[in-house]
C-alpha cells in the first residue's frame, strides 16, 4: 500500500468527533500557557499545536477525500443526517479559532491571519447552527434526537467569544456571548428533558461529559469579553459551572466503563474549559480584591490535570483504535 493509499484510509475511517479533540488540544496549550512562565508560551504552544492538527487534519481530509470518493461520500452523509453525530461538525471550525490565537504574536502578519481565521470561523460555525436548524428543528423535530451533542452544535460558537479579546474582536464576541448565553439555557433545559424522558443510549453515554461545558463557556467568554466584571454574577455562573463538573466527575468511571467510541472526545474540551472559566473567574475574583481561599487555585490545578489526562487518553485510544483500522486494511489488501 502506497503512503498516499494509507494517508486516504486514515482520513476515511476518522470520526467527526476527532476534530473535538483537536480543539481540547489547542485549548489546553492556552490554558497551560496562562498558568506558566512567558518562557513556556512558545514550546507548549508549538507541542500543542502539532499535535492538535495530528489530529484536526484527517478530519478535514476526510471531506476532501468525499469529494471523488463515493464510499466516503455515502458515510459522511449519514454523519450529517445523523442528529447525535451532526452537531459535532461545528468542532471543526472552533479548532481553527483556536488555533488562530496561536498565531496573534507573530506581528501585524499574523495578526491580521488570525482575525481573519477567526472571522470564517464565526461563520461557518454560523452556518453550521443553521443546517442543524433546518434539519434537525424545523424538519422532523423530536425530543427523542437531541443529545448532550447539541450543547456543542448550537452553543459551541461561545469559544469565538472566548477567543475574542486575544484578536482584538471584543465587540463582536460581546454579542456571540449575549446570543450564546439565551441558546445555552434553552439547550440545557432540552437536553435534560430529553435524558429525563428517554435516558441516554449506551453508546453515547460519554457525552454526558460535555454537560460541564456550557456554563464554563459562559464564564470563560464573559471573561474574555467585558473590561469591567460583576465578581457575584461571575461566582453564581461559576458555582453552576463546577456543579455541572461535579456531576461529570462522579459519573465519569461509569462513563469510562464503555468500549473507545468516537464519544469518547466528549471527554477531552468541556473539562478543558472548564479549568479554563475557574482560573478566570479566580482573576475577576482577585481584581475585586476578594480574599480567595489557597483550595481553589489546587482545585483549579487539579482540574487542569485531570483535563490534561484525559485528553492524553482519549487521544492515545482514537490513534491506537486508528492504527488497528490501518493494519487490517493493510492484511486485508495483501491477501
Amino acid at each position: 500500500m502506497t503512503f498516499t493509499a494509507r494517508g486516504v484510509h486514515i482520513a476515511s475511517v476518522t470520526p467527526i468527533p476527532q476534530a473535538g479533540v483537536a480543539l481540547a488540544i489547542f485549548s489546553f496549550g492556552n490554558l497551560t500557557a496562562s498558568l506558566l512562565p512567558e518562557t513556556w508560551w512558545l514550546p507548549l504552544h508549538a507541542i500543542c499545536a502539532f499535535f492538535g492538527l495530528t489530529m484536526l487534519i484527517p478530519v478535514i481530509v476526510r471531506h476532501l477525500v468525499a469529494i471523488h470518493n463515493i464510499s466516503v461520500r455515502s458515510a459522511l452523509t449519514a454523519d450529517y443526517n445523523n442528529p447525535m453525530v451532526a452537531p459535532l461538525v461545528t468542532t471543526m471550525p472552533m479548532a481553527f479559532i483556536t488555533l488562530g490565537t496561536y498565531i496573534v504574536r507573530f506581528g501585524e502578519t499574523g495578526f491580521l491571519c488570525a482575525q481573519a481565521v477567526w472571522w470564517i470561523g464565526v461563520i461557518c460555525i454560523a452556518f453550521f447552527m443553521a443546517y442543524l436548524t433546518w434539519r434537525f428543528v424545523l424538519h422532523g423535530f423530536s425530543l427523542i434526537n437531541i443529545c448532550p451533542a447539541w450543547l456543542v452544535g448550537f452553543v459551541g460558537i461561545l469559544v469565538a467569544a472566548v477567543t475574542s479579546d486575544a484578536v482584538e474582536l471584543t465587540w463582536a464576541g460581546k454579542i456571540i456571548f449575549k446570543i450564546g448565553f439565551v441558546i445555552d439555557i434553552v439547550m440545557l433545559i432540552l437536553i435534560t428533558s430529553r435524558i429525563a424522558w428517554h435516558g441516554l443510549p449506551d453508546a453515547i453515554r460519554p457525552t454526558l461529559a460535555i454537560y460541564s461545558a456550557p456554563i464554563s463557556l459562559l464564564v470563560a467568554s464573559y471573561y474574555g469579553t467585558c473590561s469591567t466584571h460583576k465578581p457575584i454574577f461571575t461566582l453564581i455562573l461559576l458555582t453552576c459551572s463546577q456543579l455541572l463538573f461535579v456531576f461529570v466527575a462522579v459519573l465519569l468511571p461509569w462513563m469510562l466503563d464503555t468500549p473507545v467510541s468516537p464519544a469518547w472526545a466528549a471527554f477531552t474540551f468541556p473539562l478543558v474549559i472548564t479549568a479554563t472559566a475557574l482560573h478566570d473567574a479566580l482573576l475577576i475574583f482577585n481584581q475585586a480584591e476578594w480574599c480567595v481561599p489557597v483550595w481553589a487555585y489546587w482545585l483549579q490545578a487539579s482540574e487542569t490535570i485531570l483535563a490534561g489526562i484525559l485528553i492524553a487518553i482519549t487521544a492515545t485510544a482514537f490513534i491506537r483504535k486508528t492504527w488497528e483500522s490501518m493494519k487490517s486494511h493493510v492484511l486485508q489488501s495483501s491477501t
